[in-house]
Order: structure tokens, then sequence, then C-alpha cells
């Protein structure tokens, strides 16, 4: 947990969601990238923050599932400080549906969550420089799709998973907002 902000580039915005990756490897560079709205937590709760408003960012296996759920647990037990779990974002392993014992798991730790998203496999990513990824925002408007051609790549529009996992992350923030507790 950070008792001070986050560290982050002097000339950055505060972010509306934190992302907090549950271990290395679970795609908050990635997320980071194509969610305008979000920046990483570097691995601990940004408790010190003025957006208390965190996702626990997992890949979708074993070890991914079981260090969320330690971070859901921390949250229910008040050990994070002011921060607010959203939920969890999940991230494909691998191509094709999990495992049946990982989509159980899955939804175990999600319960723990109170919310979960999903982010599909998609392989241009693994060849794709961070910073050269299409990027959502609150208005964005994916490209108009062209029968029968091929998704478009992520440098030229955001996965449509990616995309409407953010648009559900930001409302969430955005209820949770309206209906904190002592607003002004």
């Amino acid at each position: 947990m950070w008792d001070t902000p986050v560290p982050r580039p002097a000339d950055s915005q505060t972010p509306v969601i934190w992302l907090l990756g549950a271990h290395g490897g679970a795609g908050v560079s990635t997320l980071e990238s194509m969610w305008a709205p979000a920046a990483d937590s570097q691995r601990g709760w940004p408790s010190a923050e003025k957006a208390p408003f965190v996702v626990v960012v997992a890949r979708m296996h074993t070890v991914g599932l079981n260090a969320a759920h330690r971070l859901c647990l921390q949250h229910q037990a008040g050990e994070v400080g002011g921060c607010s779990l959203l939920g969890l974002v999940t991230v494909a392993a691998a191509p094709g549906k999990p495992d049946l014992t990982l989509s159980r798991r899955r939804e175990l730790v999600a319960a723990a969550a109170g919310a979960s998203w999903h982010i599909d496999w998609v392989p241009e990513l693994l060849t794709s420089e961070p910073t050269e990824l299409a990027q959502w925002t609150p208005d964005y408007t994916p490209p108009p799709a062209k029968r029968f051609a091929r998704p478009l790549a992520p440098t030229d529009a955001v996965p449509e998973s990616v995309a409407t996992a953010a648009a559900e992350v930001f409302a969430a923030a955005g209820e949770q907002w309206r209906n904190r507790p002592g607003k002004p």
C-alpha cells in the first residue's frame, strides 16, 4: 500500500482509475496505454491518492487468479486505506476458452472483487509497442467496421473487449463517485 502518492511523471494527469497488477505480466502496462483515464498503481494500493478507484488486473491463469484473490481479501479486510475496489479485470493468457477449473476460480475471485471484466486474447498485442496502441477515452467511438473484414489492429482501434471493459469500469467509477458517502 502506498502511503505517499504513486510515483508518476510530473506532466501526467491524475487518473480516474488505478490499475493494480496482481502479479508481474498481468497486462497493466498494456491497459494503461489503452485506457486514457487509468494509470499503473505500481503493484500497491494507491491509498494516498485523490482518485480512490482501483481495479485489480490479473492474467487468466492460476498464479494470476490466486494473487488477485489475495488482493481482494486485503480489500475486504480493510487493509487498503481509502481505496475503493471497482472489481477484477482478467486478461486472457492464451487464445480460446480457459479450462473449466480456471473459469470456476475466476468466478470465485470475481465474487470477492464485487465485479469483473475480461479482456480477450489479442495476438497483435504481443508485437505492438504500448505507445503505438489505440487509446480508449470516455468519448471513444470505434471506427466503422467493414463487412467481412478482419478486426482492425490494436494500433488502429481499441479491441472490442478492451473498449467494453474500459467503458464499464469507467461507468462503475462514476457510479461510486456519485454515491460516495459524505459527498459535497
